[in-house]
């Protein structure tokens, strides 16, 4: 039998990946969405190894200790070769952060990329970067954003990623607004209020739903890194 093109590129991708010098990596993983074909997907944790990692919408998964050569980290899906063997496609690939040694990757569907299906958002995942107390906003728009929690702003711009660290005494209650600015003016996305925490951070996403075309907010609590503490206790 023989190998469909794409599928050939992929799994010489893999190839290729697999020859590099391998490195540690803790790699969690965000699914904006996810494809019907691939809600669980495949990482690297060795030479012929690879670790499952069921895909959410809801929470940050992992993390897991990836095997990565050289710059690139590649997600995989799963599928039976000819002779009944399974084979690890590549579904996506992105370039790490310089001398990064935790990661989170956010997925975002490409099904008309039969080549890479997913693209991957990556970016450092630990408390120097991506501190306790802290929204990282990803404007997943293509609207400039700008926000407040109490007194600390924040600003992204389409495509962008930002910090929001507020300040206050943990418990506090403070004012949160959030625009996004669309023909020649700021408009409200969201206006509420949220307790000032120490302990946890969040990813927030602001998107246009493709089918209204309304703006979005979505809200992750990361758990990831108090998860890895307490099995590293």
């Amino acid at each position: 039998m023989f190998l469909r093109p794409t599928l050939l590129l992929l799994l010489m991708a893999g190839a290729l990946h697999a020859q590099a010098p391998a490195t540690k990596i803790a790699v969690s993983l965000y699914a904006f969405d996810y494809l019907p074909d691939h809600g669980t997907v495949h990482l690297r944790v060795g030479a012929d190894a690879y670790e499952e990692a069921v895909l959410s919408k809801a929470n940050i998964v992992g993390p897991v200790a990836a095997s990565v050569g050289g710059t690139i980290l590649t997600i995989h899906g799963k599928v039976d070769g000819a002779d009944g063997e399974a084979l690890y496609p590549v579904l996506s690939s992105a370039t790490l952060p310089a001398a990064a040694k935790r990661v989170l990757v956010i997925l975002l569907p490409d099904p008309a990329n039969a080549a890479s299906p997913y693209r991957s958002l990556v970016f450092e995942h630990d408390t120097e970067n991506f501190p306790l107390g802290s929204y990282r906003v990803v404007n997943l728009s293509g609207h400039p954003v700008r926000g407040a929690i109490g007194r600390d702003l924040v600003q992204a711009a389409p495509g962008g990623i930002a910090n929001l660290q507020p300040k206050g005494e943990a418990g506090a209650i403070a004012p949160v607004l959030f625009e996004f600015y669309q023909n020649e003016r700021w408009n409200r996305l969201t206006e509420t209020r949220a307790a000032i925490r120490d302990d946890r951070r969040w990813l927030m996403c602001i998107y246009q739903d493709p089918a209204t075309r309304r703006m979005n907010i979505r809200t992750i609590p990361d758990r990831t890194l108090l998860a890895a503490a307490a099995d590293d206790g």
